[in-house]
């Protein structure tokens, strides 16, 4: 063990073994006696400081490698991640005063715990250059029924300067404002709603009776996603915009914390999400026009089933947001849900989330460039 090192008041430094912790030494210079401390802080501070290190680490890989596929990481994919930075407000005071050199391994902790595992973007791509076309600004936003939205719709569409508007669980109120709107082009399918200033050439619902078989096997668990492809008219050509709600993992988690660990619910939702995305994902890829996705996934970029149905696309929030980006918001917890996603032909030049509007989740405001086709 390595020897213990005490200082006496009288300045006279002594050395003695780690197996006398906690003893009572007396100092042969002045002869005052001294209590060795039973805890060695620094060592403590130590192991907690790697501990923490390995801790987030091991949260990132289960976050990106196992959401979506194990139910732990699946509650974890839909918690407030925000909460693992927790233990760095006693951590690092305690390191800048008793050992600097653990500032090391608790920044790199901090960074794990921020950016792989929390989702904060840096939103540095956005200053890479990239060819002039015709400017195009989109809005997703899951409006909860929309009865504020609905009365302030006006204003709103004056705030957000948008020429494509997609809106989830479109209510009564929402829906018949939307219809109103003068000098705009709308569609409205079950509680999807679309507001377009480009002129609409087709409309085409997602057939949902491929998972028919899924939810009678899973009754209870829902299955009340909708995708609705739309081709619009652009001054820079035709283009595909799809505006799409899809099921939700809440009815899998309940099955989790409502007591008794039904993974079996859980395992059937999982299920249901990942062929219903999958269905989304080959239907809105069809054609070779421009791809734009948009809407709530209800799902974060680092689920499994996220990345395998989606992840061929660019997500607008990932590559040039700045923040978390939760759009998701329930008292403290916060999530990012609801994306905007963008295939060959679209360049990305900024993302952010809009103010509260009365809904628990937030408008996601994107703003791209199309590149005008070759002949």
């Amino acid at each position: 063990m390595a020897p213990l090192t005490i200082r006496c008041k009288c300045g006279k430094t002594i050395t003695v073994a780690e197996q006398h912790r906690g003893r009572t030494i007396r100092c042969g210079q002045c002869g005052r006696t001294m209590r060795t401390s039973r805890l060695d802080v620094r060592l403590w501070l130590t192991g907690l400081s790697w501990a923490y290190l390995a801790a987030v680490s091991v949260a990132g890989l289960v976050l990106w490698g196992l959401g979506d596929r194990w139910w732990p990481a699946t509650a974890l994919l839909f918690i407030s991640r925000w909460v693992l930075l927790l233990p760095l407000l006693p951590l690092i005071p305690a390191a800048l005063v008793l050992k600097r050199w653990l500032l090391i391994p608790l920044a790199l902790g901090a960074f794990v715990a921020t950016v792989p595992v929390a989702g904060f973007r840096l939103g540095l791509l956005r200053l890479i250059s990239h060819p002039a076309g015709a400017h195009v600004r989109v809005v997703t936003f899951n409006a909860d029924g929309g009865r504020v939205t609905a009365i302030e719709l006006s204003n709103v569409l004056e705030e957000w300067k948008p020429d494509v508007v997609g809106f989830q669980e479109c209510g009564v109120e929402l829906r018949t404002a939307v219809e109103r709107v003068p000098g705009w082009y709308h569609h409205s399918v079950r509680q999807l709603c679309l507001l377009s200033r480009f002129p609409i050439s087709d409309s085409a619902v997602m057939d949902r009776s491929q998972l028919a078989y899924v939810e009678e096997s899973a009754a209870g668990i829902g299955g009340s996603g909708d995708v609705v492809r739309y081709t619009m008219q652009t001054p820079s050509g035709p283009v595909n915009i799809t505006n799409l709600h899809l099921e939700t993992v809440r009815k899998g988690l309940e099955g989790i914390l409502d007591g008794g660990f039904q993974t079996e619910r859980m395992r059937a939702n999982t299920a249901l999400r990942t062929i219903e995305s999958s269905l989304a994902r080959r239907w809105v890829n069809v054609g070779t026009l421009p791809t734009l996705v948009m809407g709530d996934f209800n799902t974060p970029v680092e689920s499994r089933i996220f990345q395998d149905s989606w992840g061929d696309l660019t997500d607008a929030f990932s590559r040039v947001g700045f923040g978390f980006g939760m759009t998701r918001i329930n008292g403290w917890i916060r999530v990012r849900i609801d994306h905007v996603l963008a295939g060959d032909g679209w360049y990305i030049d900024h993302a952010t989330v809009g103010r509260d509007l009365g809904s628990d989740h937030l408008p996601l405001i994107v703003d791209l460039t199309l590149a005008p086709r070759l002949p």
